[in-house]
């Protein structure tokens, strides 16, 4: 029998369906973290209506108890709720355990300090050169790239704008003056 009809005896079982910002919201997770577990299974995959990826909500409710479980800073919470109780009288999920938790501030804090201690890697490099070969100070780019945010970290450049869609922004970076220094530092690529 269905937990949902056992809790709502007069409405039958929810058809409606999310797009990937709304399915990660109704599941917990951030919409790149969701992704991930459409990518490892956890989640099942999307329907295609009008060329556009959709979930259903009945099966992102039943996958809603895998996701806490793929996720190791929840797995004690959901393990603490009784498992027999239908799920509208089981407690939910404290607050504290939102996303971005202390495991990603820990994780960030060791990215700045590892880039601030190690050399400009290759990858920094040719995105440093390809602001001088365009010769501009902005560049504009699809997707999130860690080089990037290594130079951000460095202070080479900075983020000034961003648009959806969130899995692959558009963003624009300019250099700051410290970032043209070292520009200006770079010798130039030999001919081929």
């Amino acid at each position: 029998m269905d937990e949902n009809i056992v809790c709502e005896p007069g409405i039958a079982r929810d058809t409606r369906l999310v797009d990937r910002r709304r399915a990660a919201a109704h599941v917990g997770v951030t919409a790149g973290r969701f992704e991930q577990l459409v990518r490892d299974n956890v989640v099942p995959p999307p329907v295609m209506v009008d060329n556009k990826r959709r979930w259903p909500i009945a099966l992102l409710d039943v996958a809603k108890d895998a996701v806490v479980g793929s996720m190791p800073c929840l797995a004690q919470v959901a393990s603490d709720a009784p498992q027999d109780a239908p799920p509208c009288q089981r407690d939910p999920v404290p607050a504290a355990h939102e996303l971005p938790d202390q495991a990603w501030f820990a994780q960030r804090a060791r990215f700045v300090q590892r880039v601030r201690r190690s050399l400009l890697s290759g990858n920094e490099i040719r995105l440093l050169r390809e602001f001088k070969l365009l010769r501009q100070n902005q560049i504009s780019m699809y997707g999130y790239y860690g080089s990037f945010e290594a130079l951000m970290v460095r202070g080479y450049i900075v983020e000034i704008d961003r648009k959806p869609p969130s899995s692959r922004p558009l963003v624009t970076y300019r250099l700051t003056a410290q970032g043209e220094q070292v520009i200006a530092a770079l010798k130039d690529e030999p001919a081929i």
